[in-house]
């Protein structure tokens, strides 16, 4: 089991974040796993402010290879994290164990522990588009954790975004991906058990 908290606020894509990685998991991803016909299980729930935009949003993600009877996270074995505001309210939460990856251009503050820093929101701006700052956040999310495979989560994405945006978000992807390696590289923790590639 896998638990994973997407957070920053509204109009971010936060809640798009949650819903791509829970639908590549579910629909898209196979497991070896003996008696559950080779599906993944994955839960989804959501929370956000009054606000569409501005107010505080976070999605919540239970992948597992068994049956999943609570979908409700406590705390978090992977936080990814969009804004300041995201980074004071859900911190602390964090499993000891726990890792963090965040938006190194919207986020100043440094926490201890294991840290993958992604420039998410000036890779999109280089992609001509800032909306996409959540895609190139995925990207480097799958890489850096493998929690669903990189194929998986590619076909959830594109399922859920406009036809004609389906190039840019794969370009977002793929920015993402590379910036995950050059994290990994770059010495930060080693990524999550069970980790897929394809």
């Amino acid at each position: 089991m896998t638990d994973i908290r997407f957070a920053g606020f509204g109009g971010q894509g936060i809640i798009l974040m949650g819903i791509a990685v829970a639908r590549g998991a579910a629909m898209y991803d196979r497991t070896d796993h003996v008696g559950d016909g080779g599906h993944r299980y994955a839960t989804q729930t959501q929370s956000y402010g009054p606000s569409a935009r501005g107010g505080h949003s976070r999605c919540d993600v239970k992948i597992s290879d068994d049956e999943i009877h609570y979908p409700f996270i406590e705390k978090p074995d992977v936080l990814v994290l969009m804004s300041e505001q995201a980074y004071k309210k859900y911190l602390p939460g964090l499993k000891d164990s726990g890792i963090v990856i965040m938006d190194a251009d919207l986020i100043k503050e440094r926490p201890d522990g294991k840290l993958f820093l992604v420039p998410a929101t000036s890779a999109a701006e280089s992609l001509g588009a800032r909306v996409v700052a959540n895609v190139v956040m995925l990207g480097a999310f799958q890489t850096i954790t493998g929690v669903v495979s990189r194929e998986a989560l590619r076909k959830a994405v594109l399922d859920l975004v406009p036809e004609m945006t389906h190039d840019l978000n794969t370009k977002a992807l793929e920015r993402g991906r590379e910036l995950g390696e050059e994290r990994l590289k770059s010495g930060g923790c080693s990524p999550l058990d069970g980790r897929r590639e394809a």
